[in-house]
């Protein structure tokens, strides 16, 4: 099958499954500018399935083919569905793909995308070469929040599995957060600027988080060390799990 005939029978199956309702409660949930069919997890689950192995089936080329194509598209869903493709074929991608990652996630502009963009796969990347880590040196100094919170989430999964990854680097990419002075320059818009600061703030506490899980010490250790200067927000999602055991 080629990939605008897929393209074409998924689109039928958005259209069969608009909910306009849903759609609009996304879209404002989200804050995204993109089209939204407003179509259920259960229902997306239900299709991705059936189609699963078909996708499976493409080689490296065809998928970052069908990845390109579908990401081109102007709704949340087909843009849902290159994430997906890329998904299954994560194990695939190297460090020639990062200009690829890096498009797709300044063009995400918002989490529903970035994280499942950033989260499965950077690590697979990451850990195949080294000198990928100095996409997030770079990623941190951007003045696009998005892009921070990409450096800030790369590593989640090496520290929700307490496998790879590494620590020191990200200790520093969170210190280097917190003080949120750019944010101020940048987003002088009210809104824009609640947002910034509260994705960043939730990325450093979630990323902590799944570090805690395996290496409470370290995350122990951190948070005494910078209680004063993190978010009450970063330091409530770090120790959310090992307060109760450490009694902090």
């Amino acid at each position: 099958m080629t990939p605008q005939k897929f393209l074409a029978t998924y689109r039928k199956f958005l259209k069969e499954n608009y909910n306009a309702e849903r759609a609009r409660q996304e879209k404002r949930y989200l804050y995204s500018t993109l089209k939204h069919y407003g179509v259920s997890v259960w229902q997306m689950r239900k299709f991705f399935k059936k189609w699963q192995k078909e996708m499976a089936r493409l080689n490296k080329k065809q998928a970052l083919a069908w990845a390109k194509l579908f990401w081109a598209q102007p709704s949340h869903e087909e843009k849902s569905l290159a994430l997906g493709v890329l998904n299954i074929h994560k194990d695939k991608l190297t460090l020639a793909d990062m200009p690829l990652i890096e498009k797709m996630m300044r063009e995400s502009r918002g989490w529903a995308l970035l994280d499942y963009l950033m989260i499965p796969l950077m690590p697979g990347i990451l850990e195949k070469d080294k000198r990928a880590y100095k996409y997030l040196t770079k990623w941190i100094k951007d003045n696009d929040f998005w892009v921070r919170r990409s450096a800030l989430l790369a590593q989640n999964l090496f520290f929700r599995y307490g496998n790879g990854g590494d620590k020191k680097l990200f200790f520093k990419l969170a210190e280097s957060q917190f003080d949120e002075a750019w944010i101020d320059k940048v987003y002088q818009d009210r809104l824009m600027n609640k947002r910034a600061k509260f994705f960043i703030r939730k990325a450093i506490g979630w990323a902590l988080r799944e570090m805690g899980e395996k290496d409470p010490k370290a995350v122990l250790a951190f948070t005494k060390k910078n209680k004063s200067k993190m978010s009450g927000l970063s330091y409530r999602e770090a120790t959310r799990k090992i307060e109760p055991k450490f009694g902090i």
